[in-house]
């Protein structure tokens, strides 16, 4: 604050040209803004500063001081649109930091280039885009001209802080670790606060996810640490931030009257500072505590205050938490409806900021609290969002809720457990599927086992009800999704389970396999089965035995297996993913379902009964010219049966009686990767983003099952480095990196290589 005043005074000074002033406020700005005087540094630039987001006049100023001016204005609009929650700041803050490091670079600053970077890093974390932030800090760090003193320690302070973020907890303190000794050495308060407090919130995230009691107790030591430094800087904000990560480490300890105290203290003070965003994020936090202590009402209210003030700014990432738990609380009392909308909501924000753990919570918080009101086949939805969303998530209570979500969908009855449906045909018109329907009646009357495989959506289960029929069976046909809740769940009660392991819903799915009894056992997605348990299914095979729950000993069932899947089987076997012997008992009879665009004869026939169905449904009149069905086959719309019955359903739903159905909007609809349109409205909620990220995805697939999962070959093919394909896997496209050829991981623990001499090594070989 010192250097404030100082560089007050020198303003006054009259022999200064425009030049030197604007430097001078440019300096003035920034030492205020360090401070966390964000209103006081907007108005020390002076003229310089038109308002969050309003690029500066920069007339007459030498081109060095226009880059600093742009830094600036840049900056601030990033934080002052945080703290007032300004829709667009951010977006605006990177356009003008951007500018300012063009500059810079063009002029040879370097250091100057890499401080306009950090910044711009620090508004991709604020509306969290992570992968970004992340890529842009560690060019930074490691790019030329090393970074020193302290513009390299904010460097790794703001590097933790978005791994932290993200979830990779680990790779925080890896970095803090580097951070330690440079934070000390460069004597700031500032740092040393931001350093501790940064520690103190990743030690609060792993005393969470490793159940350690002494990282919590390290977390209160370092935020008291925290604590002191930022009030020697005099970092009013800053010092709230610690407040608020204290009132919610108490809250998980279950010390709530503490932890109120210290919230009350935080919004206190974001208050004074009219940092309305700061205010929603300790609003989010008391609203969980009164949720903990049972004071629902109260935590209502509050919740629906933060997701108020979140939704004027761009911070998605934290509008997603305030709207999760906003749904929770209006659950508990009661109001279904609006619980559902928060929740359903809180995954779309969640989706279009990429926040995978905020949107597993949501579904997670769904499935808990909504259970009764969902439909079975949503639950199964729900839960396989979560699975996938939550897949990296180190947080051992979210898992553990995981598993008793994937208990109960394992107790309730199955919808296609005992069918007693009428059969759907196998709608077709090209000679590829007349000669699989021969085959398949031929299969049907021989017996044994049979092997279904082809894409999803392709009609696995309608040829297997199919060949059910024709068999002549007495018996009923029985499906299940191996795939749909939990192989390994579904695995141990359907074939039999370990003393003590899911007794209470064994005889749910223990008796699928009597229920069959007769009949055909449907079992799709094989491939989802688990090394343990494919000994098991062999032995229901080969010996017609299963385990019912209390026996000892296995009963014998007459069931007929068949078994379905969209994985490679052989490539599996070849890489001891699946067992050879079950897989050739099941291979007896193999047919497979080619995806609708190797048979686009069968795109207008089963679109033509699609239109039909649709029009008695929906009483409603569609003209699809021919020209369309034309446009269906010549793009060979829909991979799958499923995504050309959708499409269809849904312009029955949103087009008017009489609507006429163009090849303009049937080749809109099919140009669209994400699918989320009609023929009706083909252009409907279309982002160029998802749309190219959604096909990039697709062919880095081929690619990776070309090259057989290695990512070095895959890269080859797409005329890539593998340093680029592997950023893509791990930023936007995370849903591949189980495509990648199988690595054995060894885990490291970096607190305990620190904390004692026997240490736990968690490392990618």
């Amino acid at each position: 604050m010192n250097l404030a005043i100082e560089l007050l005074h020198r303003l006054d000074e009259p022999k200064l040209n425009q030049d030197e002033k604007a430097l001078l406020r440019c300096a003035l700005a920034k030492a205020l803004e360090g401070a966390g005087s964000y209103e006081a540094a907007a108005a020390g630039l002076g003229e310089l500063w038109l308002g969050v987001g309003v690029r500066p006049e920069l007339a007459g100023l030498r081109e060095y001081t226009q880059a600093e001016a742009l830094l600036c204005v840049g900056t601030l609009t990033g934080w002052l649109g945080s703290v007032r929650q300004v829709t667009g700041a951010q977006e605006a803050a990177k356009d003008l930091i951007s500018e300012s490091m063009a500059r810079f670079e063009a002029l040879a600053e370097r250091a100057k280039a890499a401080e306009a970077q950090i910044e711009l890093a620090w508004c991709y974390w604020r509306a969290g885009a992570y992968d970004e932030a992340r890529v842009l800090l560690r060019e930074t760090l490691d790019g030329p001209g090393a970074l020193a003193g302290e513009l390299r320690a904010l460097a790794l302070l703001r590097s933790a802080e978005v791994e932290r973020a993200d979830g990779r907890l680990t790779d925080a303190l890896t970095v803090l670790a580097q951070a330690g000794a440079l934070v000390e050495a460069c004597g700031n308060d500032a740092l040393m606060g931001i350093f501790h407090g940064t520690l103190a919130s990743t030690l609060i995230a792993l005393s969470l996810a490793e159940q350690r009691q002494d990282y919590a107790d390290r977390a209160l030591i370092e935020l008291a640490a925290a604590s002191f430094h930022l009030e020697q800087a005099g970092h009013t904000r800053f010092c709230a931030r610690a407040e608020n990560n204290l009132g919610f480490l108490l809250t998980r300890l279950a010390r709530f009257s503490e932890a109120h105290e210290h919230l009350a203290r935080a919004r206190r003070l974001f208050v004074s500072l009219r940092e309305m965003g700061s205010v929603a994020q300790v609003d989010d936090t008391r609203a969980r505590a009164l949720l903990a202590e049972g004071r629902v009402s109260e935590a209502e209210k509050t919740a629906r205050a933060a997701v108020r003030a979140l939704e004027g700014g761009d911070e998605l990432a934290l509008l997603t938490e305030a709207l999760t738990t906003h749904g929770t609380a209006l659950a508990r009392l009661g109001r279904i409806a609006d619980a559902r909308a928060a929740l359903e909501r809180a995954l779309e924000v969640g989706d279009r900021a990429g926040a995978c753990e905020g949107v597993g919570r949501a579904a997670l918080v769904m499935l808990e609290e909504l259970e009764p009101s969902l439909a079975q086949t949503e639950q199964q939805a729900l839960y396989q969002r979560a699975d996938e969303s939550l897949a990296n998530t180190q947080d051992a209570e979210t898992l553990a809720r995981l598993r008793v979500c994937a208990r109960q969908l394992l107790k309730a009855p199955s919808a296609s457990a005992a069918s007693t449906t009428e059969v759907t045909p196998f709608i077709h018109a090209a000679e590829k599927s007349a000669q699989l329907l021969h085959e398949a009646r031929c299969v049907a009357r021989a017996g044994g086992t049979v092997l279904l495989s082809g894409e999803t959506g392709t009609g696995k289960e309608v040829l297997a009800r199919l060949i059910h029929e024709w068999s002549g069976r007495p018996g009923p046909f029985v499906a299940i999704n191996c795939a749909a809740l939990c192989a390994t769940l579904v695995e141990s009660q359907l074939f039999g389970h370990r003393r003590g392991s899911f007794t209470g819903a064994t005889e749910d799915y223990a008796g699928a396999a009597r229920a069959a009894e007769g009949g055909t056992l449907f079992l799709d997605e094989i491939g989802e089965l688990s090394l343990a348990n494919q000994a098991k299914l062999l032995r229901l095979i080969e010996q017609g035995e299963v385990y019912a729950l209390g026996n000892a000993l296995p009963e014998r069932v007459n069931v007929r297996i068949i078994a379905a899947t969209n994985h490679d089987l052989r490539r599996q076997v070849e890489r001891r993913e699946f067992r050879a012997d079950l897989f050739y008992r099941l291979a007896g009879f193999h047919l497979e379902l080619p995806p609708l665009r190797e048979r686009p004869e069968d795109i207008v026939a089963l679109a033509r009964h699609f239109i039909e169905t649709a029009a008695c449904a929906h009483q409603k009149q569609i003209v699809f010219t021919p020209e369309s069905f034309a446009a269906m086959q010549r793009l060979s719309l829909a991979g799958n049966v499923r995504e050309l019955r959708a499409h269809i359903e849904r312009t029955f739903i949103i087009a008017p009686d009489g609507a006429t159905i163009t090849p303009a909007a049937i080749e809109a609809v099919a140009l669209r990767e994400t699918q989320k349109a009609g023929f009706a409205e083909p252009w409907a909620g279309c982002a160029l983003e998802d749309e190219v990220r959604a096909y990039e995805g697709r062919l880095i697939k081929l690619a990776l099952d070309s090259a057989k999962g290695s990512i070095t070959r895959a890269a080859r093919l797409l005329n890539v480095t593998h340093q680029g394909l592997a950023y893509i896997l791990n930023g936007r496209q995370k849903e591949l990196l189980a495509e990648r050829k199988p690595v054995r991981t060894r885990r490291i623990s970096l607190m305990r290589r620190q904390d004692s001499p026997r240490s736990s090594v968690r490392a990618e070989r």
